[in-house]
């Protein structure tokens, strides 16, 4: 048997509703009585039961996050902030890896709601089919791919804008033959990354083919594959990859080929990870504001939490991006 707080009562000499006035920061308790409560609960060893206060109170001080992998460093530094953030507001961080499993992701949010977290985070791996799980005044917030529901909060970064100014770059850099390298799954994100190359295309009157649309696996195998058939069989002067592990594993391959980086081929990527700074060549690329996305959902869920998620309408938030330019672009 675990201490109770009777057993901190006991020690401490005081009754047990003195205990749970101390430990919930409650008014009317001296701080010669609080220091006596706090020395029985160190010296017991006392740890309260989160769930059955937080049936009680209807709050457990807790958010759930699901990132899809947790070994993208875009991902994983998202993680981080939004972790430190809600600490600094006194929320403890419950991460969950769904590994782009939509099975998975369900099991998730069901274990976080039977913890009775507080609110949930979420970029989804199957939004659509998962939404239905959500409690309605549960606060929620998806970030960087949009679900189809009108109550969910939204914070991303301007995707179409970022493939606008890649496609754009590539152009005016003397790029007549363009190849967008893509994440093969149909995302929010990589679809308006896409939406905002066929923009930059139809503004500068060079048409749109589909055969220059290639999707692969987000891994470098995968690309390294891609971009070994296609080389010969299309001709291309500038690459504008969806992320910067796409943009990466077409360069170390194209490099082996013979080809020079950027003299034959320009390449430009998507999300400024720490990687792209220190490969070489120096990587271009669109760098997202991803500390600011990251304090934005801590924030907003604070928000949500304490003033109540059915008082608040949902809304969209989208970041800038920037063109960060190095040594794949002339």
């Amino acid at each position: 048997m675990g201490v109770s707080i009777k057993d901190v009562a006991k020690k401490a000499g005081v009754s047990v509703s003195t205990v749970s006035r101390v430990l919930n920061n409650g008014k009317y308790v001296t701080d010669e009585t609080s220091e006596k409560v706090m020395k029985a609960v160190k010296l017991l060893g006392y740890r309260p039961n989160i769930i059955a206060r937080g049936l009680r109170t209807k709050k457990t001080n807790s958010v759930g996050l699901i990132v899809p992998d947790i070994t993208n460093e875009f991902f994983a530094k998202l993680a981080k902030t939004i972790e430190e953030n809600l600490n600094n507001n006194n929320y403890s961080l419950l991460l969950c890896n769904s590994g782009e499993n939509e099975d998975k992701e369900r099991k998730y949010i069901k274990t976080l709601l039977d913890k009775f977290v507080d609110g949930i985070i979420f970029i989804s791996s199957g939004y659509d089919q998962n939404m239905h799980l959500f409690p309605d005044d549960l606060p929620i917030i998806a970030i960087d791919r949009k679900p189809n529901a009108k109550r969910v909060n939204f914070i991303s970064s301007e995707n179409k804008k970022g493939g606008y100014l890649a496609t754009k770059h590539l152009i005016e850099n003397g790029c007549s033959k363009i190849l967008m390298l893509k994440d093969r799954k149909a995302v929010s994100p990589m679809n308006a990354r896409l939406d905002g190359y066929r923009d930059a295309l139809r503004e500068y009157n060079m048409s749109f083919d589909e055969d220059m649309i290639i999707e692969s696996e987000v891994e470098l195998e995968y690309v390294k594959e891609k971009i070994l058939k296609i080389h010969n069989r299309l001709k291309f002067d500038g690459i504008f990859a969806g992320t910067d592990l796409l943009a990466i594993g077409a360069i170390k391959t194209l490099l082996k080929l013979g080809y020079k980086i950027p003299e034959d081929i320009q390449v430009i990527g998507f999300d400024n990870v720490l990687t792209s700074q220190y490969y070489n060549p120096g990587l271009t690329t669109i760098a997202q504001r991803l500390s600011e996305i990251g304090e934005r959902s801590a924030s907003l869920m604070v928000d949500l939490i304490e003033n109540g998620v059915k008082n608040t309408e949902s809304k969209s938030y989208f970041l800038p991006v920037e063109l960060i330019k190095r040594d794949t672009t002339r």
